[in-house]
């Protein structure tokens, strides 16, 4: 398998801020306004993902389910652990 690997990489996860920012975004893009995460939330997925935004991805859905489920106007570390159970 080795032999037929052109190219290796390793990509480096993003820091704190540009997670918090990565979530942001997205948030604007799906048409939310205001932050669903509080900042635990926002360290708790940028750890379990190491900053790798698809890790981060799953994190956050995940535990937006987990928040809705317990009517939670926002996402806390809490639900960011619920989803990592389920996820990984």
């Amino acid at each position: 398998m080795a032999s037929r690997v052109v190219a290796k990489s390793h990509l480096e996860g993003v820091d704190l801020n540009g997670m918090e920012n990565y979530l942001k975004h997205h948030l604007t893009i799906a048409g939310v306004d205001q932050m669903l995460f509080d900042q635990t939330a926002v360290t708790a997925i940028h750890q379990g993902s190491g900053g790798l935004f698809r890790k981060a991805n799953h994190l956050a859905r995940g535990a937006l389910i987990a928040a809705a489920d317990q009517q939670s106007a926002q996402v806390n570390a809490e639900h960011v652990r619920l989803a990592a159970t389920e996820i990984f």
